[in-house]
């Protein structure tokens, strides 16, 4: 009898450990994370964010313009023209840079001699372009050097006989204009610069062909008026 007793409670206990085995979850392949890799796998922090950096603005206080346009009618004649020149401040008020000039003189009704009233047109074309070093010197002023090379389609040979043909020829001629000015616009960004300066290459090259004939230069933007 009392090994019966035993035997039942022997029982009892027994199924009682199964049950609590049954009750823990199934054991897991895969490791268990340490504290340090739970750190690793948090978000970053939004300090640490880069994200998309702003391009930079470009900073025109650092530049000079010249616009310099012309154009102009007169009594036989029309002129229009673009000179614009660009320089960028390289140390203090040193400012290097360049530009493109375009130059149209058209002439019209040019009486052909020993007719009755008769007219041709012809037109006088300048294009090139250059670079120049400027250096502003106070409230306006400035010195400046300018390296062109300027080509003229010019009229060599006029034909009186109708139908009145005209020759051009086309020639390229360097100019150094060294020289002192004054901005006239209130603006040390804009430029409309009245001018005095002095071609160092006027003395070595064909002043027929040259856009500064004479040696003095005084200008009004790109225009000269003397």
């Amino acid at each position: 009898m009392k090994k019966l007793f035993f035997l039942s409670i022997l029982t009892v206990l027994t199924g009682f450990v199964f049950a609590q085995d049954d009750e823990l979850p199934p054991p897991s392949s895969k490791p268990r994370q340490t504290e340090e890799k739970k750190d690793d796998q948090k978000p970053p922090d939004a300090k640490d964010f880069q994200g998309f950096q702003k391009k930079k603005k470009v900073d025109f206080s650092k530049f000079i313009i010249e616009p310099n346009v012309n154009f102009s009618i007169s009594t036989g004649r029309i002129d229009a023209g673009f000179s614009p020149y660009v320089g960028y401040k390289v140390w203090k008020e040193l400012f290097v840079g360049g530009g493109v000039t375009y130059q149209y003189s058209g002439y019209t009704n040019y009486p052909v001699p020993n007719t009755s009233g008769k007219t041709i047109s012809f037109g006088l074309h300048t294009y090139g372009g250059g670079v120049f070093v400027q250096y502003n010197i106070w409230r306006g002023f400035f010195a400046r050097v300018k390296l062109e090379l300027l080509g003229r389609k010019i009229p060599t040979d006029i034909d009186y006989v109708a139908p009145y043909k005209v020759t051009y020829i086309n020639k390229f001629t360097p100019a150094l204009p060294v020289g002192v000015g004054y901005n006239m616009l209130r603006s040390k960004n804009f430029f409309m610069p009245v001018s005095i300066s002095y071609d160092l290459f006027h003395s070595v090259v064909d002043k027929r062909y040259s856009v500064y004939p004479r040696g003095i230069i005084i200008q009004l933007g790109f225009i000269s008026i003397f």
